[in-house]
């Protein structure tokens, strides 16, 4: 009996030293995963993992989204073919009010009027025949060029963002491997957490740049493909006013 009681004894004993040491244990564990779990990584923690090359390509995202901005503006129809002045043009060249036009041109800068203006300078509103046409057709071309060329110099800025974005993003991924190459001859092998941070900046630089740069090829041939589009139909509008100018002589 008096054995009985013993292990009795020395059984609650020991469920009562396990329940206490039980949520100690418990509590000491959870302490230690909190401890160990990895911080939340956060988008500013990625973008300066890529290292000083993300100054570069920040600077050429932001120039990507204000060449656009601008050139969704210059190439706009109504900014471009002004339709709302080809009537008037149309009524002063057809009854050869040429002072009339060269006031609506000159009061209106734009394309349209530009090139149309550069023509009507040629032109004696004394005298016009057929060779001050002729002229004028001249002095058109002319402009038409250097007006064309100056809206699509902003536009063209954008296939240079295009090529140079993603080459800084490869720029970033050599000096990532280069550091990450180091620290491997440094005795890196076999250690993952060391090589993490560069091997991260190479890459990190390479999805920044090709980020940046296909939107900006996008953006450079939409914009040269709609720009191109209305200088034709420019032309077309141009065309019917020498005519309307041309029967007008002649009458």
């Amino acid at each position: 009996m008096t054995k009985i009681k013993r292990i009795t004894l020395i059984a609650g004993l020991a469920l009562c030293v396990t329940a206490f040491v039980t949520p100690i244990c418990a509590q000491e564990a959870a302490e230690t995963i909190a401890v160990a779990a990895p911080s939340k990584t956060t988008f500013m923690d990625i973008l300066k993992q890529g290292g000083m090359l993300m100054y570069p390509l920040a600077i050429c995202f932001i120039a990507t989204l204000g060449l656009g901005a601008y050139g969704f503006i210059i190439a706009r129809d109504k900014k471009m073919l002004t339709p709302e002045l080809i009537p008037p043009l149309d009524d002063a060249l057809s009854t050869l009010n040429i002072e009339q036009a060269k006031t609506t041109c000159a009061s209106n800068p734009g394309l349209m009027t530009n090139i149309l203006g550069a023509g009507l300078q040629r032109l004696d509103p004394e005298s016009i025949g057929l060779d001050d046409v002729s002229n004028m057709e001249k002095a058109m071309e002319e402009a038409s060029i250097e007006e064309t060329a100056s809206g699509l110099k902003s536009i063209s800025y954008l296939s240079i963002i295009a090529q140079i974005s993603p080459m800084l993003g490869l720029l970033g991924t050599v000096s990532g491997m280069i550091k990450a190459f180091q620290k491997i001859g440094e005795g890196g092998m076999g250690k993952p957490e060391l090589l993490a941070g560069n091997i991260g900046e190479a890459m990190v630089t390479t999805a920044t740049g090709l980020i940046i740069g296909i939107p900006a090829m996008f953006l450079y041939f939409y914009l040269k493909g709609k720009y191109n589009t209305n200088v034709t139909r420019l032309g077309r509008v141009l065309g019917n006013m020498l005519h309307t100018l041309t029967v007008a002589i002649k009458k």
